[in-house]
């Protein structure tokens, strides 16, 4: 099994990382490490337009050392043809149900990612999401964005009391969202109330992550998720440059979602319902 745990708490090479990020007060004992990771809730499978069956991906998170891995396939869309429609999640539901009890240590959990309407509302209604473990709602590439709508369109979106995790706004989201003028003091302060955490891209092709945003939302108390948003098995491992992107950025363990073992994660995804 592999463990990442050799830097002994070193603190992390922000140089690198982030060449104008400010010394975090919290002492280096207290930040994120890749193996401070129990799991991960944002991945997917050939169900949809991933590359592996749901049985590799199972197994490849296993082998790195994970204690439960999330499926969140892409519900259709304009932007996803080739998701999952309701009647195709609930079959998926029966395959995760069979490996988890070919896999009795390891916990399975089925979520679903969601593009969210222009007006903020979500494409399910609440009984069918109520089903899933948890809820991803991400927001499709979009040229045209207005500053205030775009802004007002997320808070709607992490304010829905089905929605888990808020999709990729630390990431590529950020990228375009930033030129659009997004209110992110506004949309953490939302993810807040709500208990929505917010997600903290890891793929390595696309994370840009923005410190300040990370350090507002520990100070506001909105858990924010490394997710590799791996759509092969072997991007699952990425979850680690996403860790280490994090401690850089001044992020303590008890600041991150998946630090929780699975119990932990299970209670915490139906409490926030």
């Amino acid at each position: 099994m592999y463990s990442d745990c050799h830097d002994d708490r070193a603190p992390a090479p922000r140089d690198e990382a982030f060449p104008a990020v400010p010394a975090t007060p919290a002492p280096a004992d207290q930040l994120v490490r890749p193996c401070d990771i129990k799991g991960i809730l944002h991945s997917h499978s050939r169900w949809a337009d991933g590359a592996h069956s749901l049985s590799s991906m199972v197994a490849t998170a296993q082998e790195i050392g994970l204690e439960y891995l999330g499926i969140s396939d892409h519900f259709r869309s304009a932007s996803h043809p080739d998701g999952l429609d309701l009647q195709a999640a609930q079959v998926q539901r029966q395959e995760i149900e069979r490996l988890r009890a070919l896999n009795p240590s390891f916990d399975i959990l089925q979520g679903i990612e969601l593009d969210v309407n222009p007006d903020g509302t979500l494409p399910v209604d609440d009984a069918n999401l109520g089903w899933f473990d948890f809820v991803i709602a991400s927001f499709p590439p979009n040229g045209g964005w207005d500053p205030q709508r775009l802004t007002d369109q997320i808070v709607r979106a992490v304010s829905h009391p089905r929605v888990s995790i808020l999709g990729k706004p630390m990431g590529e989201f950020m990228l375009q969202g930033a030129k659009a003028g997004v209110d992110m003091p506004r949309v953490l302060e939302a993810a807040a109330a709500h208990h929505t955490a917010v997600e903290v891209t890891a793929n390595p092709c696309c994370a840009e992550l923005d410190w300040s945003h990370c350090r507002l939302a520990q100070e506001l108390g909105v858990l924010l998720a490394i997710s590799p948003d791996a759509h092969r098995a072997a991007r699952l491992v990425d979850y680690r440059h996403g860790a280490e992107l994090a401690r850089a950025a001044g992020v303590c363990c008890g600041g991150i979602l998946n630090t929780m073992n699975h119990f932990e994660v299970r209670r915490y995804l139906v409490q926030g319902r």
